[in-house]
């Protein structure tokens, strides 16, 4: 009995959209990140979902870890960021590869502290970028301005939480 506790255990895990298990860096906290924003969009335009990128910088410094241990480990921020939006990782100082391409796509820099940025499903923003937001009320309070002009209900947990640092 042990043993098959363990297996499933490991087997539950962290999965991202294409189904690998993965450990989240300290970085992006607890958010089952995934890392295919084509596959996110295509999601968001069967379902109205605004889709929610985080470009991160991995490995980061204490700052950058202090958010992804203190902000994106809240349960009520990750269950909104999973329930209400598409979740997509773009980890923003690695050369090379997608994330580069999607550095230059959004234009933004590299070796940088966290942004996050809400989109459609054509890949537009929903609300205009902004960096700074470093807070778990900062980053709920713009997850509900991006839901509202998605014209997307917002869960009244939220708005809660936007209100709780405030």
């Amino acid at each position: 009995m042990r043993v098959l506790t363990i297996l499933i255990t490991l087997a539950i895990g962290v999965t991202a959209f294409s189904g690998e298990t993965i450990k989240n860096p300290i970085e992006v906290g607890d958010v089952r990140w995934g890392r295919d924003l084509d596959a996110a969009l295509e999601n968001s335009a069967k379902t109205g979902k605004p889709v929610l990128v985080l470009f991160q910088e991995i490995p980061g410094c204490s700052g950058v870890q202090k958010f992804g241990r203190e902000v994106l480990t809240n349960p009520s921020l990750i269950a909104a960021i999973e329930n209400e939006f598409f979740p997509v990782l773009v980890y923003n100082n690695r050369k090379g590869g997608l994330d580069e391409k999607l550095l230059r796509r959004f234009q933004e820099p590299a070796w940088n502290y966290q942004v996050i940025r809400f989109l459609n499903a054509e890949g537009r923003d929903v609300i205009p970028r902004k960096d700074r937001i470093w807070t778990t009320s900062g980053v709920a309070s713009r997850m509900i301005e991006a839901l509202k002009a998605a014209n997307r209900s917002v869960p009244k947990y939220l708005n809660a939480l936007a209100r709780a640092e405030h």
